[in-house]
């Protein structure tokens, strides 16, 4: 029910904004011709480098915030988040600084998970997630059960509820997933095969219950994921998370006389 980015992190990501490309042909007015927008990817986190994901470039947030049974621990290159102790509890990863994502262009994200053990009291909930949302707060909502993943439904009569889904073994090792999103459409490959495909969803819709201070679905430029549900529980381990996307060169038109 949140994306764990209530509040902001400033990350050192060496974006690249405001790169110039001139055109300039002497006598006449010259306009830079269509280009494909090179691509910046940012590594939010590495497993490999060491560390939890909060000792990196996500942070990370329990509820309550003292006191949780939730826990996260690392080892062998992963980080393993737990939240199967209370189901009651939230916990999970976050950043709402990412680059502008423009799903006119389009971008990607990147994560590589194995589940552990999830359990759920609702078809409509699971106890791991990941939601990433663009600029114009167009994005998508996955979840992740033992035998399953599946979209989550957006607008305001079926907010948050079973959408389109895809029976897959979540379980078996670390699986490297790839979120690719263009247009009004997302694609998600899990190890480079495409396991699921639908339209992207608008979850402003959401009102956050008490003391939640803001509608995390109305940041824009934000992921996050781990367990947002007092409805499920989930056990599982985390390697890599990254995104990719436009690093929005600026094209000049140039005058010459």
């Amino acid at each position: 029910m949140s994306m764990f980015n209530i509040r902001r992190k400033a990350l050192m990501m060496g974006l690249l904004l405001g790169l110039c490309l001139l055109f300039v042909v002497s006598g006449t007015t010259a306009v830079s011709p269509p280009s494909a927008q090179p691509q910046t990817t940012i590594i939010l986190y590495d497993g490999a480098a060491g560390g939890t994901p909060d000792t990196q470039q996500l942070y990370y947030q329990t509820w309550p915030l003292i006191g949780a049974a939730a826990n996260q621990s690392y080892a062998d290159g992963a980080t393993t988040l737990d939240t199967t102790p209370n189901i009651d509890e939230y916990a999970g990863y976050g950043t709402d600084d990412l680059p502008t994502l423009d799903r006119a262009v389009g971008y990607s994200a990147e994560f590589t998970i194995q589940v552990l053990a999830e359990t759920h009291t609702s078809d409509d909930r699971a106890g791991f997630g990941f939601t990433i949302l663009g600029e114009d707060l167009q994005g998508i909502a996955l979840n992740f059960w033992q035998d399953e993943v599946w979209a989550s439904e957006g607008g305001s009569n079926d907010l948050f509820q079973h959408a389109e889904g895809a029976a897959f073994d979540t379980t078996t090792a670390l699986i490297h997933y790839k979120l690719v999103v263009l247009g009004n459409i997302y694609t998600l490959f899990a190890n480079d095969s495409q396991i699921l495909s639908g339209p992207l969803r608008n979850y402003t819709a959401f009102e956050p219950p008490p003391p939640l201070p803001i509608n995390p679905y109305t940041i824009p430029n934000s992921l996050g994921l781990g367990d947002n549900t007092t409805s499920a529980s989930a056990q599982v381990k985390l390697s890599f998370v990254a995104v990719t996307a436009d690093n929005h060169n600026i094209f000049l038109p140039i005058i010459t006389q």
